[in-house]
């Protein structure tokens, strides 16, 4: 497995190998450097996306919080399909960096 096989598998949020992998082909890893290449690239797909998840709820916080200056969190919550205290538990959370700044298929 090279730098390039992760920088691909990231760049497209690894459509390439949910593609392969679907494709009943039986050596549809081989492309990518074999079983244990693939493992290790999906890995790292989950942990971009994970952190991706991770940086998204703490834009939701700042703007749940945001909300609450405004609205009740029986009203926010109703509009967020969630419970009241829940809406606290998120608007709690705030962003916490570091954080990548943009997603590998927007750089350039």
């Amino acid at each position: 497995m090279s730098p390039q096989h992760v920088h691909e598998a990231l760049a497209d949020g690894g459509d390439a190998l949910y593609a392969a992998a679907q494709s009943g082909s039986a050596d549809w890893s081989e492309a990518f450097g074999g079983p244990l290449a693939v493992a290790l690239l999906a890995a790292e797909v989950g942990a971009l996306a994970a952190h991706l998840n991770w940086r998204a709820s703490g834009i939701r916080s700042l703007a749940v919080d945001a909300l609450l200056e405004d609205f009740s969190a029986v009203a926010v919550a109703g509009e967020l399909g969630v419970a009241r205290q829940k809406v606290y538990e998120i608007a709690k959370g705030g962003l916490r960096p570091p954080y990548i700044e943009n997603v590998p298929w927007r750089t350039p």
